[in-house]
Order: C-alpha cells, then structure tokens, then sequence
C-alpha cells in the first residue's frame, strides 16, 4: 500500500470512529451533551470540529501531493459521516416517520459545520507549504 492510501485510509478510520464514538455531538441536535474532556477545550461546543482536524491531519500532512491530500480530505469528510449517521439511524429512539429527513440534515450539518473549517484550514496549511518548498527550490 502507498503511502496516500494509507494517509487516507487512516484519516477515514479515525474521523468515522470519533463520529461514531461521540455520535451525540456531531450529530445535529438541539441539546447537546459534551463529553467531560471536551469541557477543557478552549471552545467547548467546537469539540467535534477539533476532533475533526486531528482526525484529517494524516490525509493533509502525510499526502505525496497537494492533489493527494485534496483526495484524501474529501474521501474522509464525504465518507465519514455516513457512518455517524448509520449509528444514528440504528438507535430506535430515532426510528420514525421522519428518519430519512434527519439522516440527510444531519448528514449536511457534521460536513459543513463540523468538518468544512478544519478541512480547509488544514489545507491551507498544505498549500502554504508547498509554495514554500517551491520557492525554495526554483
């Protein structure tokens, strides 16, 4: 396996298995339970949002190339999500008339408020470091 492979598939691991281990944060919610470590963050509410820039540091950083990493990111945060949204549509407190309403929105929230930010900081970074080394070197 290379090593964009690996960086993606790893992303992909650890961002759906945050999803669905803390299913209740990423998942759209009117009230929401913070886990207690997430209390100790800067910004407790944004906790699904720093989890999904660490998840997705593998896919920026470990990519042969800035299109790798683009890739990478976009695999992870259109494909991740499904998974949280399959542990939600699994639980029987949610099994009614409106179920494929809510998958679908809460589809739509974790990618554009949980992992849009992160993923296009991190690149941002990315991109920032390949222009350096480009100048470097020509």
């Amino acid at each position: 396996m290379n090593r964009d492979r690996i960086s993606t598939l790893t992303s992909l691991a650890l961002l759906s298995a945050a999803m669905v281990i803390w299913a209740d944060i990423f998942n759209f919610s009117k009230i929401v339970y913070l886990p207690e470590w997430a209390k100790l963050l800067p910004s407790p509410i944004n906790a699904p949002g720093y989890l999904t820039l660490l998840c997705l540091i593998p896919a920026a950083l470990a990519s042969t190339s800035v299109q790798h990493a683009v890739q990478s990111i976009a695999a992870s945060v259109f494909v991740a999500p499904l998974f949280a949204i399959a542990a939600y549509a699994l639980n029987p407190i949610h099994q009614n008339t409106y179920l494929i309403a809510n998958a679908l929105f809460s589809y739509g929230w974790i990618v554009l408020f949980h992992c849009a930010v992160p993923a296009f900081l991190l690149l941002a970074i990315r991109l920032a470091g390949h222009y350096i080394r480009a100048k470097k070197h020509g």
